[in-house]
């Protein structure tokens, strides 16, 4: 009777992985990053670049770069963001386009947090924040 249900639940396991493994994705997402910046703003035309500093944390590091033309920002890019991990760029791929979209919206470097990001947002919001600084937003 033991060796049956040892059976049985062995087998259940190996479906359960089987089957976890076939609907897992199998590329990561892209997220786009840009290279950094000279040390001081580039100017494009009446538009400029910030770059926010590189904050560290367990998942590596955050960098943020804002573009600005007629004192709004117009751009939110990432330089640097976290560490080649899998679950690293799956998070960052999700959570740095909203970010972005939640800064362009907001004006501001103070926007909350995304859901699931816990290492990415409090980093790239430091970094958000230095740009702005830069900039003198």
């Amino acid at each position: 009777m033991r060796a049956s249900r040892g059976v049985v639940v062995a087998a259940g396991c190996v479906g359960i992985v089987g089957a976890g493994w076939a609907v897992a994705p199998k590329e990561l997402p892209a997220l786009d990053l840009v290279p950094p910046a000279q040390p001081t703003p580039v100017a494009t035309g009446t538009a400029a670049t910030f770059d926010g500093p590189v904050v560290t944390n367990l998942r590596g590091g955050y960098q943020a770069r804002i573009t600005v033309a007629d004192g709004a920002v117009t751009d939110v890019q990432a330089v640097v963001a976290g560490t080649q991990d899998p679950q690293s760029i799956t998070v960052n791929a999700f959570a740095i386009p909203e970010l972005r979209a939640r800064v362009l919206d907001a004006q501001s470097w103070d926007v909350d947090a995304v859901s699931g990001a816990s290492f990415t947002s409090p980093a790239f919001i430091e970094s958000l924040r230095g740009a702005f600084d830069a900039a003198g937003l």
